[in-house]
């Protein structure tokens, strides 16, 4: 408007130019999320499978195995059963899909689906953090049990990168603080941040530490997860 010098008329017809010589474009309108869908407790155990990795009578047991609370609460006064609350979070999880399609799934907003992951997974962090950083019980009993042939191997560990945007700077950061440089790693050339997983032989988690700043060696973050000495100060993995 004021390099129009106030004249409306005049705003519109640049406006209107910019849009038909496609220089600048509207926004696109919201997809409508088909609220007369709900979350179905009778689903065919293979279509659940499917969709969640697991059935429905096996979500049930989940949910009390993982000591979920009755109903997963979010800021934003969301309440969900938690079964529903679970397998909002499995769906998620099982493929890399946009928050529309779980959201028209469920018959629940983008927004509400974003939340109830959220809270969901954080409510698993409090209670299991410590199993999740390193399940040294889980460890011990697989290398009792399926580790007899191997004397020199317990565990296979592995880094993976999470690519993120370049970051900006801080609006309050010291000169010295580069975030751009911290998480930039020179092998992909890209922003990211490092996560460190470690598997038994036969396949089972036991260890997941992270996020790690881009820049690190995946040896840096094997040292500062600690997970060697944990092993080290253990009777039976000390032996390997």
């Amino acid at each position: 408007m004021q390099q129009c010098h106030g004249d409306f008329d005049m705003f519109l017809t640049v406006i209107q130019g910019l849009m038909v010589s496609k220089f600048m474009r509207l926004r696109p309108e919201k997809p409508i999320v088909l609220y007369n869908n709900n979350f179905d407790h009778d689903m065919h155990n293979d279509t659940a499978v499917h969709k969640f990795r697991f059935t429905i009578d096996q979500l049930r047991v989940l949910a009390v195995a993982l000591r979920l609370p009755a109903f997963i609460s979010t800021p934003s006064s969301d309440q969900v059963v938690s079964l529903e609350a679970l397998a909002i979070l499995c769906r998620r999880l099982t493929e890399p899909c946009r928050l529309f399609t779980i959201a028209d799934e469920f018959g629940r907003s983008v927004e509400a689906c974003s939340r109830i992951v959220r809270a969901t997974a954080t409510s698993l962090y409090k209670t299991w953090s410590d199993v999740i950083l390193f399940h040294e019980a889980l460890l011990i009993d697989r290398s009792k049990s399926g580790l007899r042939g191997l004397h020199t191997c317990v565990a296979f560990i592995d880094g993976a990168k999470q690519y993120i945007s370049r970051p900006s700077a801080r609006a309050e950061g010291q000169e010295q603080v580069n975030l751009q440089r911290s998480v930039y790693n020179g092998h992909p050339r890209r922003h990211c941040l490092n996560w460190q997983g470690i598997t038994a032989p036969d396949g089972i988690i036991i260890s997941m530490y992270g996020p790690v700043e881009g820049r690190r060696h995946d040896s840096t973050m094997l040292s500062v997860s600690r997970i060697l000495d944990r092993m080290k100060e253990d009777g039976v993995l000390s032996r390997y």
